[in-house]
């Protein structure tokens, strides 16, 4: 997303697309089209896929119209992610190949990388598990190359988490090591956590609960510094319901931590088992 872009991101999506509307009436189609796909970008952001698909679609049409070929890839790789959170895997496989082309086209490395890493998405997607893994692995190695480590990370777990889809753990925990290592290099606090949760699921699947309830500690405690207290809250539980299958020296060890996490976490709100004071604000999904 370009500056300009993103200085749209605190205003209304309804008047922003007053406003393409208008500049499209202008003439002004260059406008238009980074309006709504900045627009797509916002209904992104609050899960609202189908609307950010639209403005995705209405955005790549102008750019087509304006041959603004830099533009049609960045629209193309937005509508191939937004295709791939609606899981419509073989559309997005197509966006996702055709916007790999544009940029490389154009000798976008960035953003050849990024829809490569999309295109293994969907066609994981799609059950294609070897060509998934070919993707993932190719798009590690652009973001090598352009020194993208959060990137190169996120193809590792992604790897990972096909494995596990498996059910073929022993692989799935070599690739989510190796993630883990890469995550604490650059201290990313959300991605150590989460890549310690998924080794935690490993460690439980493979009926070791202590290193479970180990993993499960510190992916909480990092998520807790990430601001993530929802998934730490999630975590620390798991590992709290562990102890008890534990031996005495481990409990003691980990009853600390997990304490010291569960007080740093805020109060869950409590609700009244009343239809009178039921909220319904309370259903919304909250990314």
């Amino acid at each position: 997303m370009s500056e300009e872009e993103a200085s749209f991101d605190d205003m209304d999506p309804a008047e922003l697309l007053e406003e393409a509307a208008q500049a499209l009436e202008a003439g002004e189609k260059d406008v238009a089209a980074k309006i709504l796909n900045a627009v797509g970008n916002i209904y992104m952001g609050v899960a609202e896929y189908e609307e950010a698909l639209k403005c995705f679609q209405q955005s790549l049409g102008t750019y087509k119209e304006l041959k603004d070929e830099t533009g049609v890839g960045d629209a193309l790789y937005n509508l191939g992610v937004a295709q791939i959170n609606l899981e419509q895997w073989s559309d997005a496989a197509d966006t996702c190949l055709t916007a790999m082309k544009m940029f490389e086209k154009v000798s976008n490395k960035d953003g050849a990388a990024d829809a490569m890493y999309a295109l293994a998405l969907a066609k994981h997607g799609l059950g294609e598990f070897d060509e998934a893994l070919t993707y993932f692995k190719k798009a590690q190695k652009a973001y090598k190359s352009v020194d993208n480590q959060q990137g190169v990370a996120s193809t590792i777990m992604d790897v990972g988490n096909a494995h596990a889809d498996k059910e073929d753990w022993e692989p799935a925990e070599k690739e989510f090591k190796k993630a883990l290592k890469i995550y604490r290099d650059i201290d990313d606090k959300a991605g150590v956590a989460d890549a310690l949760s998924l080794l935690g699921d490993i460690a439980e699947m493979n009926d070791n609960q202590r290193k479970s309830a180990e993993y499960f500690v510190e992916a909480a405690q990092n998520y807790l510094d990430a601001d993530m207290t929802d998934f730490a809250r999630e975590v620390v539980e798991r590992a709290e319901q562990k102890l008890w299958d534990l031996s005495r020296s481990t409990r003691r060890r980990l009853r600390g931590p997990i304490d010291d996490i569960i007080d740093a976490l805020p109060e869950k709100e409590e609700i009244e088992d009343s239809d009178e004071d039921f909220d319904e604000s309370l259903l919304d999904v909250i990314e």
